[in-house]
């Protein structure tokens, strides 16, 4: 699941070249993303955030599956999803993971990518986001958020999904005051002091660490009724028509790396722990990630996204299911 974005405002598309002479910086990255000149034929670069959500793509890429599979793939670690989307929109990637959100954004700045794959979050266990609430406060329940700072991050995926909780189980929106904090430390701190903000939705590993530390979990939305919190794996569309074959045995690896996971846990978790960076305090009860191959969102979970991007006046017009996602490489 993606966990950090930025709102980007486009108010026409600019041409090819306009996007690439507005995309020169080069963003933060362990290793720098090969130029489209130097992209050899069938060569997948894939950017990816230290989060569960790419674990899959960790193992194939350290057990070389891709390698051995006859592809010629490359991991560019991003330090945030700005980074990380700033490189997508300059040609330096052809695939990355996120979330819906991030792609809506992205295609409103005239980049056109399709979900190939869930992620992370196809079934309602995986993925957790909890909002917690500081340890000196007494708010333990839904309720007892009225009246209280509640730290997110605007127009993003954590904006998304408090506004998700707050409709499953019925709160009013109006009596919950949204303090904006893009950054996930700061966040986790901030809750954790309880002096300028009273609760914070955190994802795991980090809401287990924050809970950990005496915050309490007020919403979990493992034990909702319904399933929110999703990443995707996102392809650009200029890549998937040049590079069909390729692609199809691209995700047969990172299928069977999600398999792979599922069926050994044990022997996974100390590079799940590495990627992740997950704290000392809670390792021990640290459980490697399980994943869902083979699954694309539903035609609701997409809608659903692009009916609060319109509420939200982030996009300008509501976008198809086929416009965001294909079905062409999840067969098993």
């Amino acid at each position: 699941m993606m966990l950090l974005f930025f709102l980007i405002i486009f108010t026409a598309c600019s041409t090819k070249g306009d996007k690439m002479s507005k995309s020169t910086a080069k963003p933060k990255t362990n290793k720098e993303a090969t130029s489209e000149g130097e992209k050899g034929k069938g060569k997948i670069r894939v950017g990816i955030l230290s989060i569960d959500d790419v674990l899959p793509l960790v193992v194939a890429d350290k057990e070389d599956a891709f390698s051995k599979a006859g592809l010629d793939v490359e991991l560019f670690p991003f330090k945030s999803s700005l980074d990380q989307s700033k490189a997508m929109e300059a040609g330096q990637l052809d695939i990355v993971m996120n979330d819906m959100i991030v792609q809506a954004l992205l295609k409103k700045a005239c980049l056109d990518t399709k979900v190939i794959s869930y992620a992370f979050g196809a079934n309602v266990r995986e993925g957790r986001f909890v909002v917690v609430s500081s340890p000196s406060s007494n708010i333990e329940k839904p309720e007892d958020l009225y009246g209280k700072k509640v730290a997110i991050s605007d127009n993003t995926m954590m904006d998304y999904l408090m506004c998700q909780y707050e409709k499953n189980l019925h709160l009013d929106s109006s009596k919950i005051e949204k303090v904006n904090v893009p950054d996930l430390l700061l966040r986790m701190e901030l809750v954790l002091q309880g002096k300028d903000i009273d609760c914070a939705i955190l994802p795991d590993p980090l809401a287990s660490f924050a809970i950990k530390k005496g915050c309490k979990p007020v919403i979990d939305d493992t034990l909702l009724s319904e399933n929110f919190s999703q990443s995707v794996i996102l392809a650009r569309d200029e890549f998937i028509d040049s590079n069909k074959d390729e692609l199809k045995s691209f995700m047969k690896v990172y299928f069977n790396s999600m398999d792979e996971i599922n069926k050994n846990p044990d022997k996974y978790k100390e590079l799940a722990i590495k990627n992740a960076r997950v704290s000392d305090d809670i390792k021990d009860s640290y459980k490697t990630p399980s994943f869902s191959p083979y699954t694309l969102p539903s035609k609701e979970d997409v809608k659903r996204v692009s009916d609060w991007l319109l509420e939200k006046k982030l996009i300008d017009k509501s976008y198809s299911y086929e416009d965001l996602v294909s079905t062409e490489f999840i067969k098993k």
